[in-house]
């Protein structure tokens, strides 16, 4: 991207300076065709006011002397000849007529004894008939020339400080621009590449608000949620090969001594299969983690709702198992709330929660109260079940959890579910509990309203 962007600017530098070429030739070719056309100009002066000293089929010789006295004014060298090739008369013979004084004007503008070069001839008719020769070359004047020479140095010497100051100042905006423009994609070149070689700790801090810094965000995300995926596959196969273990050995054990002839081999097979049951529990298990998971990190749809509704409605459907064990499920408010979250998640949280409180409840019930916070809004599930001892409750949220002496057949997932979804979603649980008393969560969630 850098060479890019200096490329660029070099490509631009190029064009300046092809241009600023382009433009000092233009230059120069306008000066010399003004020049050009100066000369011109003055050339049809003098050949109008040669012509204009023929009269009446004779040349007026004084008239003529004034018409050689200013084209030599103007720098020329002029003979004029007859219609037989006679010389009439010449710059030399002008100025020997002329004063000391004008003679020493003349000669200090122009070199009138060293002018060389060829004559251009013009021929002079009136009307129509050809009545004489005009012969005109410059005279040596080195002051002009010097000028002509001072305009096209300095010409060029302007175009040269001009395409300095440009290009060099380009050159040092190229380089600058193309580390400042490129230097966010270089860090989240080298933020890739860490990610690529497993190191997850990368954060890159946005520096602008465009769609670099935008890019930069989302990189953060995506390495954030690599990074929780990252420590969640290392903790689910840890949990997975834990949870293995005690099964396959309890198996192997049996298995030994059924050969062994320790134990009679119908009451091994029977506890053969009790390990294998729990053995496809586990299975089953880590498919619903798997999913859990998934949800995890998929953006959800966000909807407004009324959490009234939402948790009347859940109640309802859960109140059949309730009665089951005669129990009961009570909302303890009756206000509407509107909240904007991601209804899939909530619900997995709030079912996850009241299940748990079922299966450790056995007399009483579970009662459901919600309210605002701040910018929060939070619901608070509480039951009367057997309750957590004060040294357990740190570990209910870790996956494969079974609290000790639990006579269920779960796999202790559960609650690790409501815990990640809980912090995926930006919020936070509260969990208080007293043996044979019962247990209270709390649910901090943003309202998004």
């Amino acid at each position: 991207m850098k060479t890019k962007i200096f490329l660029a600017f070099i490509i631009v530098i190029l064009a300046a300076l092809l241009s600023n070429f382009i433009f000092q030739w233009l230059i120069i070719k306008d000066f010399d065709n003004y020049v050009s056309g100066v000369k011109e100009d003055q050339f049809y002066w003098i050949l109008a006011s040669v012509e204009g000293s023929y009269c009446n089929g004779r040349w007026d010789t004084k008239a003529l002397s004034e018409s050689i006295h200013w084209a030599m004014m103007l720098g020329l060298d002029i003979k004029v000849f007859n219609a037989n090739g006679q010389e009439i008369i010449s710059s030399h013979e002008v100025m020997g007529s002329l004063s000391d004084t004008m003679k020493r004007r003349m000669e200090g503008l122009f070199h009138i004894h060293k002018t060389k070069g060829k004559y251009e001839t013009y021929p002079i008719y009136i009307q129509g008939k050809q009545v004489g020769m005009l012969f005109l070359r410059p005279f040596e004047k080195d002051a002009i020339k010097e000028k002509e020479a001072i305009f096209r140095r300095r010409a060029k010497n302007f175009i040269l400080v001009s395409f300095l100051i440009a290009g060099g100042g380009s050159l040092i905006m190229a380089v600058f621009f193309s580390r400042y423009l490129s230097k966010p994609l270089t860090n989240l070149k080298t933020a890739a590449e860490r990610i690529a070689k497993g190191d997850f700790n990368v954060t890159i801090t946005p520096k602008t608000g465009d769609e670099v810094g935008r890019l930069s965000e989302s990189f953060n995300i995506m390495a954030e949620s690599l990074k929780k995926e990252e420590e969640l596959r290392k903790h689910l196969m840890s949990n997975i090969a834990h949870e293995l273990r005690t099964p396959l050995t309890i198996i192997k054990s049996h298995v030994e001594a059924i050969e062994d002839g320790v134990i009679e081999s119908g009451k091994g097979l029977e506890n053969i299969k009790g390990e294998i049951n729990r053995l496809i529990r586990l299975i089953k298990g880590i498919e619903d983690i798997t999913t859990a998971e998934a949800s995890f990190f998929a953006r959800g749809e966000m909807a407004e709702v009324n959490f009234k509704e939402f948790i009347s409605e859940l109640s309802e459907e859960l109140r059949p198992a309730f009665k089951e064990k005669r129990l009961d499920i009570t909302i303890t408010k009756e206000d509407d709330l509107i909240v904007f979250t991601d209804i899939e998640k909530l619900e997995k949280i709030v079912r996850n929660i009241i299940s748990n409180s079922l299966k450790f409840t056995e007399e009483g019930g579970v009662w459901i109260d919600y309210g605002t916070v701040e910018n929060n809004f939070y619901i608070e599930i509480k039951d009367s079940g057997k309750g957590i001892s004060e040294n357990e409750v740190p570990h209910i949220f870790n996956r494969f959890y079974r609290i000790e002496g639990s006579r269920t057949d779960g796999l202790g997932l559960g609650l690790a579910i409501v815990k990640e979804l809980v912090n995926v979603m930006g919020g936070r649980i509260e969990v208080e509990s007293k043996v044979n008393e019962g247990t209270t969560f709390r649910i901090y969630l943003p309202r998004g309203i």
